[in-house]
């Protein structure tokens, strides 16, 4: 039986469990992080930081890092990651929940939104919030997200996510929430493959260590890198760089 987590995701313990698994794949995780890092500024909002997995890497980059994480479970498990770094906070609310002047007064130069968009329902309008935070200092707003939404299907309810995206979508997401979009780009095709066997053959709606494992020790180390020399038409995930125009 398939179970829908889109609108009970921040009050399970099975989105900590999954994104431990996810952190095994070492390869995978400083792939994604390879895309963030030429974009990263000092001050960093990071909106779902989920176990802190990509917020250990802000760290070595940014002076400091606040994040939102409105799982308890996760947040609970990013507080003890992140314990002995005192340039990092955790607020654990939902981002609807956030003083919008409050943010703005902190002089984010930076928003990063890792597999955190398609969780949430009204994407345009949080866009529209990273805007805002940001248009203080013309700073950048990352964001990687699932990609090919005829792909869409149990895993993706399971996991919570509302869409996957193509790059018109998440394009027109940005252009709608008033950010000029820098540069936009799938990544992972080879990914595709693995969502697809679990899409319309084993049909597990989770990620499994087994898979996770085979992926980042057989093909990460060799397939990811290549993007670097060859852009891929299409891939598992989007990953894209906008901007806000600074306030006058």
């Amino acid at each position: 039986m398939n179970v829908d987590h889109r609108f009970t995701q921040t009050q399970k313990r099975y989105a900590a469990d999954d994104l431990e698994t996810m952190s095994e794949a070492r390869n995978y995780q400083a792939h994604v992080f390879n895309l963030v890092r030429p974009h990263v500024g000092a001050h960093v909002l990071e909106v779902g930081c989920g176990i802190g997995t990509m917020t250990r890497q802000l760290l070595d980059h940014a002076k400091r890092v606040v994040c939102i994480e409105p799982n308890l479970n996760c947040a609970t498990r990013a507080h003890e990651a992140l314990a002995a770094s005192d340039r990092v906070s955790i607020r654990v609310c939902h981002l609807e929940e956030c003083n919008r002047v409050e943010l703005q007064e902190q002089r984010f130069d930076t928003i990063v939104c890792v597999n955190v968009l398609e969780h949430i329902e009204d994407d345009v309008r949080a866009l529209a919030l990273f805007r805002d935070i940001v248009a203080g200092t013309g700073g950048r707003v990352l964001v990687f997200v699932p990609a090919v939404q005829r792909l869409y299907g149990p895993h993706d309810a399971a996991l919570g996510h509302h869409r996957r995206y193509s790059k018109r979508a998440l394009g027109a997401a940005f252009t709608a929430a008033g950010l000029d979009v820098e540069s936009i780009r799938y990544t992972n095709p080879l990914g595709l493959l693995g969502w697809m066997y679990n899409l319309y053959i084993s049909r597990h709606t989770e990620h499994t260590t087994g898979q996770v494992r085979l992926f980042d020790r057989f093909v990460a180390p060799w397939a990811l890198p290549l993007e670097r020399l060859i852009t891929p038409p299409i891939g598992l995930s989007l990953f894209a760089v906008g901007r806000a125009r600074a306030h006058a």
